[in-house]
């Protein structure tokens, strides 16, 4: 019995040591979970903030630690949201039973973006960005109501990622020349 819970407890130390060694291995490698973006504003507006891109964004914004304001005066950085599209094509046919013509096995599912944005300080806005998200997916005729499921969660999907993208972008912007040395000018 003695001997029993020695083995016992030489598995539990090992088993300690091997997850304290997984621990040091992962974070040396430079591992890390996702976490909020580190933005260098603390307020902004977003343009067209409407749809489903729009909330997501302004969720994302908050999550950060940035206000969104309803005003682009009072806003530090402006994002306008130009266009927003959805959109598929057949990528590939086959023959279905009872049928001599061809049928739509997959579609490709497009979701693009395009944004720009504005500094507090600049007048004109910088060049616009754009984002395409592309995915594949099977379809059949027999099972329109679980494809049309997966088509609309493959779009949100494809949105979430969007606002991933956006926010690394935007994490990677720095304030225009002009509106930091209005920060930093001292009143006389």
């Amino acid at each position: 019995m003695r001997w029993a819970n020695t083995t016992h407890n030489g598995l539990r130390s090992l088993l300690k040591l091997m997850l304290i060694v997984l621990a040091l291995t992962i974070s040396a490698c430079g591992f890390h979970l996702r976490g909020y973006a580190d933005l260098s504003f603390k307020t902004i507006y977003i343009e067209n903030s409407q749809s489903e891109l729009g909330r997501d964004l302004i969720r994302s914004m908050k999550n950060s630690g940035v206000k969104v304001v309803n005003n682009p005066e009072l806003a530090e950085i402006s994002l306008e949201i130009m266009h927003e599209n959805k959109y598929k094509r057949i990528l590939s046919l086959g023959s279905s039973v009872g049928t001599s013509t061809g049928a739509v096995r997959e579609f490709e599912l497009f979701y693009t973006v395009s944004y720009r944005l504005k500094d507090k300080g600049n007048k004109t806005w910088a060049h616009s960005q754009s984002i395409e998200n592309r995915r594949d997916f099977s379809y059949a005729d027999a099972e329109v109501l679980g494809k049309s499921y997966e088509e609309a969660n493959l779009y949100d999907n494809m949105r979430s990622d969007t606002v991933r993208q956006i926010m690394r972008a935007l994490s990677a912007h720095q304030p225009s020349v002009s509106n930091q040395s209005e920060e930093t000018e001292t009143p006389q």
